[in-house]
């Protein structure tokens, strides 16, 4: 048994920009990127790519590796959560980490911290996931850019996609910008499938908040990391010059 499994939940229907994970990054789609840096993973975890369509399921299948998987999962799931959990029932890992198929400039390093939070989850706090520190202007005032404040034991206090935190004067100049990767615990992701949506979850839009609405902690690693998810066609270019700077545009 690997201890570790990444399930990368991969839908082709997006609202602002359909067929993402399988928009071209250089000679290769935007998820074998996502593949590629989680298995450069120090913890050697069990890869399910999780797609409800079949374009994305065959374009998987040509850079999968025979150790990992591709998966036609339900097309009515709610929830990438939702997935990722009908995903873990036939796992045998003891922690599963959810990672977005729209993180094309995620490292293997990255991929190491979130499993090493996830790992040091605790009953009461059995979530994990990731932020970094930010100064960027636009960011911080972009509803699309969600931001996290946290407690001096490293753990969510909130989620937003309102400015915070914000000062009287308006003079705050840094912040925490979510990375939205989790990491949880099999039998803990298992039993949270049927929590009622919350409050807080419906005003944000944020799922992640129906977790602390419902009393469970979730703790919060910091990493430096230059990371945008895609989600307008208008981001691609910038992904990919990014990309090229590193020298990992393939």
């Amino acid at each position: 048994m690997r201890n570790v499994a990444i399930v990368i939940p991969a839908r082709f229907a997006s609202t602002r920009f359909p067929g993402k994970p399988l928009v071209s990054l250089g000679s290769k789609p935007m998820i074998e990127y996502v593949y590629r840096a989680c298995k450069g993973s120090i913890h050697n975890p069990y890869i399910v790519v999780a797609t409800d369509d079949e374009r994305i399921f065959e374009v998987s299948k040509g850079f999968i590796s025979p150790s990992d998987l591709v998966l036609m999962t339900p097309s009515d799931i709610k929830t990438g959560t939702d997935r990722v959990a009908w995903v873990a029932r036939d796992i045998n890992a003891e922690y599963i980490i959810n990672i977005q198929g729209d993180e094309p400039l995620l490292t293997g390093k990255i991929v190491d911290t979130i499993i090493d939070e996830t790992i040091k989850c605790s009953s009461l706090c059995p979530v994990a996931t990731l932020a970094a520190w930010s100064s960027n202007a636009d960011e911080y005032k972009d509803p699309n850019v969600v931001k996290v404040v946290i407690s001096k034991k490293g753990e969510a206090l909130y989620f937003s996609r309102a400015s915070i935190p914000d000062s009287k004067n308006g003079e705050n100049k840094k912040f925490l910008k979510h990375i939205g990767l989790y990491g949880f615990k099999k039998d803990f992701l298992l039993s949270i499938t049927n929590l009622n949506t919350g409050y807080l979850e419906n005003i944000e839009s944020l799922e992640q908040l129906r977790f602390l609405e419902h009393g469970f902690g979730i703790r919060v690693g910091i990493v430096e990391a230059e990371l945008i998810g895609i989600d307008t066609p208008t981001q691609v270019l910038a992904v990919q010059e990014i990309l090229r700077k590193r020298g990992t545009l393939l």
